[in-house]
């Protein structure tokens, strides 16, 4: 009977084998393998100190098969923060770094675009191409794109295989809230690939600034529910402390960051895959971007999906749960 019992948890492995691959101890529960989704993740992860609470989340999450990492810049707020060096190869190697110390030996990292679409023609990065292979492969799970940051990787992929738009979801964290827009980190450091994306055919799920600001934690919150637990825990808590320090010294006279809150903004996009949020969405024209960042009438009949809200406990809960099974004593 031990040895029927082995066999069968063996083909089991090996039928559905990124079920059982996030980092850490595993779960106590395994997804119904049919549900199972295929993710990219597209983050500027050394711009400031959230994006790896999302990777992380991701990365433990089982319903997600997370087929690639693609490292992405932020070139153009980049000296608002005194940072002069290019800013992908940041990013790269801190999305290597939470890999390594999150127990991660099977994830893919792509190097992302060095600048925005705005400075230029520039190759096919590695990401884009990654991105496209994905979407061109045999597999009918659904593949979603999930953009923390700018939109270029997805743009470039976009615009160099158009075909590629009805085999993915693109769910971007990024823009202002309508019908105004304005001003958002996201979309300031690429807005033509934030037109790119807009006018493109992909179907595209919105996080504006106003849902994804709504993710606040406090750090004394954080010192409980993320820091006990393991070297990971360990590793996103000083990772937060180490960037609220420096930004607070690099900004004076700006009210940001807020002391000791934080906003874990780029999370929604590991959320609303997990559960679509069905209600609290519209379907909206999809705009042009003006040089302002203001959103202007779109030339093309197409319609983006665009958050008014989030469910922050739901989100936050999901994280700090399987942050503490798969690494807690």
């Amino acid at each position: 009977m031990k040895t029927l019992l082995c066999l069968v948890s063996t083909l089991l492995m090996l039928a559905s084998p990124a079920l059982q691959a996030t980092p850490g101890k595993p779960l106590p529960y395994t997804p119904d393998p049919a549900k199972q989704l295929r993710v990219m993740i597209s983050s500027d992860a050394r711009n400031e100190a959230d994006d790896d609470f999302a990777v992380a989340h991701a990365l433990l999450t089982p319903t997600f098969d997370v087929r690639g990492l693609i490292a992405s810049h932020y070139a153009i707020t980049a000296p608002m923060m005194g940072i002069t060096k290019a800013t992908m190869p940041q990013s790269y190697d801190e999305l290597v770094r939470l890999k390594k110390v999150m127990g991660d030996n099977r994830t893919p990292v792509f190097k992302g675009a060095q600048k925005p679409l705005s400075e230029g023609e520039q190759p096919l990065s590695e990401g884009a191409k990654a991105i496209i292979a994905e979407a061109k492969r045999d597999d009918k799970r659904p593949l979603f794109v999930l953009v923390l940051g700018p939109a270029t990787d997805i743009a470039l992929a976009l615009q160099a295989e158009p075909a590629i738009a009805s085999k993915l979801t693109v769910i971007w964290i990024g823009g202002n809230p309508y019908p105004q827009g304005g001003w958002e980190y996201n979309l300031y450091n690429d807005p033509q690939a934030g037109n790119v994306l807009f006018q493109s055919a992909a179907p595209l799920w919105q996080v504006p600034h106003n849902v994804y600001m709504s993710m606040r934690v406090s750090l004394a919150e954080l010192a409980v529910k993320v820091k006990p637990h393991g070297e990971t825990g360990r590793y996103l808590w000083q990772q937060m402390i180490d960037f609220n320090q420096f930004a607070s010294a690099a900004l004076k006279n700006v009210p940001w960051p807020k002391s000791e809150v934080w906003v874990l903004g780029d999370n929604p996009s590991v959320g609303l895959l997990l559960d679509d949020h069905q209600y609290h969405y519209q379907e909206v024209d999809a705009p042009v971007v003006n040089k302002d960042l203001t959103y202007g009438k779109g030339t093309q009949t197409r319609k983006v999906r665009v958050y008014n809200q989030i469910d922050p406990h739901f989100v936050l809960e999901d994280f700090f749960a399987k942050l503490q099974l798969a690494y807690g004593k």
